[in-house]
């Protein structure tokens, strides 16, 4: 949770008029950066194509949107009807979260895996007022519980594959629809999936002017780095079980650091996932970075020591050029990063181009990132 084809055509097996299928509309132009969802609209019913629903996967997901009393069969088990409008949902990744309220529907949230894992103070509330059921962990979640609430919809997210316990939801009816968004290569085209959740929602005008906000935002904050020279170097991650793992060149966290104007080190490399490095190879390569981004858990920098030695002979240790996202959390833990942040590129983007050059950005406060003290 924390942390391509632009469009495949299959027919459709459905009971619909055939003067229906005439009346096409591709709306695909609607989609500017985002590569990996794409739909089309007909008279009674909206198609919605994901090509690449997970790592590895060889066949799209697509989801049919219906209303009314329209009847459309399934043509394969990777088609999944979604009755519409949708009052009841259960999702399964904190980045769905904000999407929900930007959309001014969180109340229709029923369900969720580790609600304390959300740090919004909006859906916290219903949270504790008990309008959304906490339905376990995320990898074992309570079927029981998710069928109590008969959710219209459940979002999910997968890694290489659909997590096994959703075979019983789909057998009892539920549709499961998977959010994709993590395997965009661009913060804007991540941040564009909002326009996919609102397809479901029936809230496209919204989402338009949401994204259009941030696609402006964004982009005003790179023209005001256009003409830096000076590129700061930037070193990012820190160890996990022995490797150190940063960012991948392709990466949407690499492409936030090249927009900043900063000189990302590993920026020449491949790759939209992690890098696993070995320390003494960070160290050669890195020791003298100006700015050190996300170096782990630690509360301070004196955590930071004592969760390995070595990190204090980086110059950003000394010069205290270390910066976090995970002070920055909500009543009950949850980091903003992680539930905003795919969202709201902009504000990650504006974080980055403050610490790194302060006087483009003079009176900006950070939205996730802080000074490791």
């Amino acid at each position: 949770m924390r942390f391509f084809l632009f469009f495949i055509f299959f027919s459709l097996v459905a009971c619909q008029p055939k003067s229906d299928k005439k009346t096409v509309v591709l709306n695909n132009h609607n989609i500017q950066y985002a590569k990996g969802f794409s739909y089309q609209k007909f008279n009674k019913y909206i198609k919605i194509i994901v090509p690449t629903p997970y790592k590895g996967a060889t066949t799209p997901y697509e989801y049919i949107l219906i209303k009314g009393d329209t009847i459309i069969t399934p043509s394969n088990p990777n088609q999944i009807v979604v009755q519409t409008p949708i009052q009841k949902i259960v999702a399964t990744s904190t980045t769905q979260i904000p999407v929900l309220e930007a959309l001014n529907s969180e109340h229709l949230l029923k369900g969720y895996p580790n609600t304390h894992f959300i740090s919004s103070l909006k859906t916290r509330k219903l949270i504790d007022n008990g309008t959304i059921t906490d339905v376990g962990h995320e990898e074992h979640m309570n079927t029981e519980l998710i069928l109590d609430i008969k959710p219209d919809v459940l979002f999910a997210f997968a890694v290489n594959n659909l997590n096994k316990n959703f075979n019983t939801l789909k057998k009892a009816g539920i549709p499961i629809v998977v959010d994709a968004s993590w395997l965009e290569e661009s913060p804007l085209g991540r941040a564009e999936w909002i326009k996919f959740f609102a397809l479901f929602l029936n809230k496209e005008q919204e989402a338009n002017a949401i994204f259009k906000e941030i696609e402006n935002n964004y982009n005003q904050a790179k023209e005001l780095v256009q003409n830096v020279t000076l590129q700061p170097r930037i070193l990012y991650g820190s160890i996990y079980n022995g490797i150190w793992y940063t960012p991948a060149g392709d990466s949407f966290v690499a492409k936030i650091l090249s927009d900043a104007k900063t000189n990302y080190l590993w920026k020449e490399t491949t790759g939209t996932g992690s890098l696993s490095l070995q320390f003494e190879d960070v160290f050669i390569k890195a020791k003298n970075a100006d700015y050190w981004f996300a170096p782990g858990y630690a509360a301070n920098k004196q955590a930071l020591a004592n969760n390995n030695k070595h990190y204090t002979q980086f110059a950003p240790y000394t010069h205290h050029k270390i910066y976090t996202y995970t002070n920055t959390t909500g009543p009950t833990g949850g980091l903003l990063f992680f539930e905003l942040g795919a969202l709201r590129p902009d504000f990650i983007l504006k974080d980055i181009i403050k610490i790194c050059h302060p006087e483009i950005l003079p009176t900006y406060k950070t939205t996730f990132f802080n000074s490791l003290n």
